[in-house]
């Protein structure tokens, strides 16, 4: 399942900022896979694509940086597939 993730930073504190470098230079990802890895360039937090068996596996994944990330996560679908569901929903509403 892919996930869509942002985070922002709960503790902006320049501790908090050089515990939690200190802790991603030392980091092995997982046991989610990512995809997609970025920063936002104003520096308030960032944006992943997240591929995960499970919400289990994905919440293992983030679990390390609860203390000073607070993350959004939402499953994804490819375009093509989320159209067909939509499609597939407003055809039953359309014979009810």
């Amino acid at each position: 399942m892919l996930f869509h993730v942002t985070w922002d930073y709960i503790d902006s504190s320049e501790a908090g900022q050089k515990r939690s470098l200190q802790l991603f230079s030392k980091w092995q990802p997982g046991p989610a896979q990512f995809q997609a890895f970025y920063g936002f360039a104003e520096g308030a937090g960032g944006v992943a694509l997240i591929e995960a068996a499970s919400a289990s596996e994905l919440a293992k994944t983030m679990a390390p940086w609860t203390p000073f990330l607070k993350f959004t996560a939402r499953p994804i679908l490819p375009i093509r597939e989320a159209a067909e569901i939509e499609a597939g929903a407003a055809a039953w509403r359309d014979a009810q």
